[in-house]
């Protein structure tokens, strides 16, 4: 399968879509099938939406890729796992040949999640992009040799609704301890990538240097979304306009600022339901 930075490497000229993936609340094969639909450049396939009962990513990706050819990125979280689960769990993603892994720390659990069950942490995200480097250097947490290195492209989140100073040395220690992409969260503002770039550019001293997938979220009346939802937006759908509409005049206005690397989110319904077919008529839109 490739990496992200071979499949970004090797697109020419066109935009790069990684298209947001929801793995089913189910084991059943026929409950990923909706992912024949879609023909993104690469599936990113997320770690219990809703922080629901779901298909581990890994196995998620290895099914999708195996039926459609089309490479995934799995994510991990550090809530759920100590350090000996997280790394054997990695190295059967390096047995089914899986290289891409983002890091995410993981939504926290409401006092009644806390009821049910507890969470672990016992990396953070940094520390885990750290120990998964290690591995592709044939060590693992504890320092022991591991028979042999793994191979992963490892990508950590960004939130542009944060502080812009914290994420940007939180971006460069990152990339600094091994992370090879970054994923961001959704924005409805197609000028805020270009001003953070340029603010981490001031702040750190150096250019970002590895790729970002910018957020791109789908909506609809509502619907739910990662990330508040400006008026503009809301009145858009009130005036009947639709949610590939919005999100090809979004895409259109990104290229304008040099922008052509994006995540995209389909449309998350209430259950967690996703509307895949507008998100499959933006990519064939944009390609």
């Amino acid at each position: 399968m490739k990496s992200v930075l071979e499949a970004i490497n090797k697109r020419g000229r066109k935009p790069f879509l990684l298209c947001d993936f929801s793995p089913p609340k189910g084991g059943n094969a026929d409950l990923l099938l909706e992912s024949y639909a879609l023909n993104p450049d690469m599936f990113m396939v997320g770690y219990a939406p809703g922080k629901s009962v779901r298909l581990n990513p890994i196995f998620a990706a290895d099914w999708i890729h195996s039926k459609t050819k089309i490479p995934s990125i799995f994510t991990v979280s550090t809530r759920d796992m100590n350090k000996s689960a997280m790394q054997s769990l990695l190295l059967g993603a390096e047995l089914m040949g899986l290289p891409n892994v983002l890091i995410v720390k993981g939504d926290k659990f409401s006092a009644e999640d806390l009821n049910l069950q507890s969470e672990v942490y016992d990396f953070t995200p940094t520390e885990l992009i750290s120990d998964v480097k290690a591995m592709n250097e044939r060590r693992d947490f504890r320092g022991n040799e591991l028979t042999y290195p793994t191979r992963f492209c490892i990508g950590a989140a960004l939130d542009l609704s944060r502080d812009w100073e914290k994420e940007s040395r939180l971006t460069k220690t990152k990339i600094t301890r091994g992370c090879n992409f970054i994923v961001s969260q959704p924005t409805f503002d197609p000028e805020l990538p270009s001003k953070f770039l340029s603010f981490y550019e001031k702040t750190i001293g150096e250019k970002l240097k590895i790729p970002v997938m910018w957020g791109i979220q789908m909506v609809e009346k509502d619907t739910i979304s990662f990330v508040n939802v400006p008026k503009w937006v809301h009145q858009d759908l009130e005036a009947g306009g639709s949610s590939y509409e919005i999100t090809i005049d979004l895409v259109k206005r990104y290229l304008e600022f040099g922008i052509d690397t994006f995540y995209l989110v389909p449309t998350i319904y209430k259950g967690g339901r996703r509307d895949y077919l507008s998100a499959q008529a933006v990519i064939e839109d944009i390609e």
